[in-house]
């Protein structure tokens, strides 16, 4: 008798691991950009894998950008054309209009995109903590994404940690953090997440949101112009890379 039990409480044991190991993934999923081209450099196949499931989606950009050294490339492109050059605001404003259009061509929700304007460059901790707080009340059952927080970038370290804090005071119940494009080389990773070959035309034009060169229209290929080679490696690995 004492065999059965304990053949029993094993097997019982080997069922609740297995349980923790295969947890039910959630079909809501919120995802942080601290800047235009975070969502889909470095998250956009996670994304569009969401997607591809049949699965909510909200993006969350949490700043403008302005502090991006790119300005100067772009009005000098301005100038060369005759063109009069743009100001920090006019500047912030076009890279929100370069993350709508790739949030747009990666198919999600427009009601699920949010825009904060933290100040890019020093983005707090308990600001973000913030923004993940009201997220997590909209989207109750939802799993976050965030920049992982070994990131060497620190707006994007802070947006990982703070996403860390609020997992570990049990606030928020499931979290990854994913790896920066430019640092697959350099951190480590728990797995990968494949751009969904169906999908790959929606990540492509996600992608190209960031070459538009239309000033008339407010977009002047401010993606491309500061960080062309992060695109290139985007393109060239067509995944995510993320750890718990």
């Amino acid at each position: 008798m004492r065999v059965v039990y304990l053949s029993l409480i094993l097997l019982l044991s080997a069922s609740l691991s297995a349980c923790t190991l295969f947890e039910k993934e959630p079909d809501i999923s919120v995802f942080y950009a601290p800047h235009a081209d975070d969502e889909t450099l470095s998250l956009g196949p996670s994304i569009l894998r969401q997607i591809d499931k049949g699965n909510e989606v909200a993006v969350v950009l949490l700043s403008h950008g302005e502090a991006s050294q790119s300005i100067n490339k772009v009005n000098e492109n301005l100038q060369a054309k005759n063109l009069p050059p743009i100001s920090k605001e006019e500047f912030g404003d076009s890279r929100v209009k370069e993350f709508k259009k790739s949030v747009e061509e990666l198919g999600v929700d427009p009601e699920n995109v949010y825009v904060y304007d933290l100040p890019d460059g020093d983005i707090k901790e308990d600001e973000v903590m913030k923004i993940m707080k009201e997220m997590n009340e909209s989207y109750p059952e939802a799993r976050h994404h965030a920049l992982s927080y070994h990131d060497p970038h620190r707006d994007h370290a802070t947006s990982g940690a703070a996403l860390k804090k609020l997992v570990e005071d049990g606030t928020i119940q499931s979290a990854l953090y994913y790896l920066p494009v430019q640092e697959f080389e350099n951190l480590e990773y728990d797995d990968t997440y494949p751009l969904p070959d169906d999908l790959s035309d929606e990540y492509k034009n996600s992608l190209d949101a960031y070459r538009i060169w239309k000033p008339d229209e407010g977009f002047y290929r401010i993606g491309y112009t500061s960080v062309e080679s992060y695109f290139v490696e985007a393109r060239k690995f067509r995944e995510s890379r993320w750890h718990r």
